[in-house]
């Protein structure tokens, strides 16, 4: 795998649009519902997660206090950092189910069983370090910029950050789990793999956006089972780009 990388970082690749679609649909039928059971867990477990560094933080008595007590502190140089903080290790520590988002569709592509446990398979093995690693240096990059901007006021300039930061590190996780790259390199490569095709990745992330929103309009809560369909484009993008070989390193997680 590392040799296809670095030739298609050489050589570039393309990308069909109209296939991305197709196959990350194909799949998301596949995945929908067990990703969707995936995405209640997930979201109970942030809550409790969230409330209670809320609750440890401002206490648990009267949630309005607490919450005006936040929007108090919105502009306070010691939030902006801690909570910046908080979030990089937040975004960390949770990599590896955005990992195991991506593979069920890659299981399901190839006809093979799986199930909400699969979701958590990445928390074990010496690939959990690799894609907390890479998460940790995603997060504390992004966790810099946007707390420099929120010192100096631009708001507004976070969400554009943040998107760009997303789009430069597209390719990682899928380059750790599937293209036996460490942490840094698949930070690199996948920034210089995005470049290769920027637009219609973006098109494509674009869609796949759109599709996931569709799932507010079936009583709001049908969003939790159309998020999974942006994994299903970050894994259609990724086969098109890169491929697969026979035996995955992902086969052989489990015998570590």
């Amino acid at each position: 795998m590392k040799n296809i990388i670095e030739q298609k970082l050489r050589n570039g690749y393309s990308l069909d649009l109209g296939k991305l679609v197709d196959e990350s649909f194909a799949t998301f039928k596949k995945t929908f519902l067990i990703a969707g059971l995936g995405m209640i867990i997930l979201t109970v477990v942030m809550l409790i997660f969230y409330l209670g560094i809320l609750g440890a933080f401002f206490g648990f008595s009267n949630f309005t206090e607490t919450m005006t007590s936040i929007e108090r502190l919105a502009t306070d140089t010691t939030f902006i950092i801690g909570n910046a903080i908080v979030t990089m290790l937040f975004s960390a520590l949770f990599a590896p189910i955005t990992a195991g988002f991506i593979n069920i569709n890659h299981l399901a592509k190839t006809n093979k069983e799986f199930s909400v446990s699969d979701l958590f398979i990445f928390y074990k093995g010496a690939i959990f370090k690799q894609i907390f690693s890479s998460y940790l240096v995603i997060g504390f990059t992004t966790a810099v910029i946007t707390a420099g901007f929120s010192l100096l006021g631009f708001e507004i300039i976070n969400s554009i950050i943040q998107i760009i930061i997303a789009l430069f590190t597209v390719f990682t996780i899928p380059l750790i789990i599937y293209g036996e790259q460490n942490y840094l390199d698949a930070i690199t490569k996948s920034s210089q793999l995005f470049f290769k095709q920027p637009f219609i990745i973006i098109v494509a992330l674009l869609i796949a956006g759109i599709g996931m929103f569709l799932g507010i309009f079936v009583l709001c809560i049908g969003i939790i089972f159309t998020i999974p369909y942006f994994y299903s484009m970050y894994y259609a993008i990724y086969e098109q780009t890169i491929g697969f070989k026979e035996s995955s390193p992902i086969d052989e997680i489990g015998l570590e």
